[in-house]
């Protein structure tokens, strides 16, 4: 699996060329005319495409360059996907669905660099095959049977580095499924569900003014202070430090020791 930016700044004519491997792209800014089997396709920001391996194709970038976010898929990923269901055929988003918007929480996490949740990106990818193969899940919100294992494993095991094949083991389905699954019944990915566990440690931990930051997030299963700091700010809006600093004015005012006050003034913050 490569992820990669590619920024093309000038109008062009993209010669024809083959995918050999399945492909996805995002277009994040400028407009490029695609050919497909029905005529020329047109691109504009925020749409997308996945495009089956072994495609021959040509474009024509617009003036003004464009700029785009791209997976390549390997064949692995294809093989594991067949278990399912055969590889998707080339499919055009143009009206930002849910094809494009996997894209756009793909782009967030390709973002983050070195803090970006393995997880995540392995539950999103798999989310974005099945939407390009058009699969179907069921619109209840019943738990199977796996449920309560897989969310014991991700409670208590959340400070190590999980993928989600070790999920998919634990639960005894394919990836795929667990991935659909998983967001049907809570909105979000095996990742972000394990981050805001993490999230929630780390605030635990905050209330002792003695344990350093760096070792919070060794502990909490961040890579690092930096990592950590990143993240707690992108779901708490604050960094580490700063909840901290909140804590013990919350702890000043009430009167109490920083480690044992009352903390529901800060429940609406710490994710559940």
């Amino acid at each position: 699996m490569l992820f990669a930016e590619l920024v093309h700044p000038a109008e062009q004519n993209i010669p024809r060329h083959t995918h050999h491997t399945a492909f996805y792209h995002l277009t994040l800014s400028g407009k490029y005319d695609e050919s497909t089997s029905r005529g020329m396709v047109p691109f504009a920001p925020f749409s997308s495409a996945f495009t089956h391996s072994d495609t021959k194709h040509y474009g024509r970038i617009a003036p003004g360059g464009l700029h785009l976010f791209t997976l390549e898929l390997s064949a692995s990923w294809i093989e594991e996907f067949a278990q399912v269901h055969r590889e998707p055929e080339t499919v055009h988003d143009r009206a930002g669905g849910k094809l494009t918007c996997l894209g756009i929480q793909l782009y967030r996490e390709y973002q983050e660099g070195k803090a970006a949740s393995p997880l995540t990106i392995d539950s999103l990818v798999w989310e974005l095959l099945a939407a390009a193969a058009g699969l179907e899940l069921r619109s209840d919100a019943t738990r199977p049977a796996w449920w309560h294992r897989l969310i014991e494993l991700l409670h208590f095991e959340f400070s190590r580095d999980l993928r989600i094949s070790d999920l998919a083991q634990e639960a005894g389905v394919h990836p795929v499924h667990l991935a659909r699954v998983f967001r049907r019944l809570t909105h979000q990915t095996p990742g972000e569900w394990l981050q805001r566990r993490r999230i929630r440690s780390a605030c635990e931990k905050l209330l002792d003014p003695d344990q350093g930051i760096a070792a919070i997030a060794a502990e909490s299963g961040f890579a690092d202070q930096s990592h950590l700091t990143r993240t707690f700010k992108r779901y708490t809006t604050m960094t580490p430090a700063q909840f901290r600093h909140a804590l013990h004015s919350v702890a000043t005012r009430h009167g109490h020791a920083s480690s044992s006050f009352d903390t529901r003034e800060f429940s609406s913050r710490i994710p559940s």
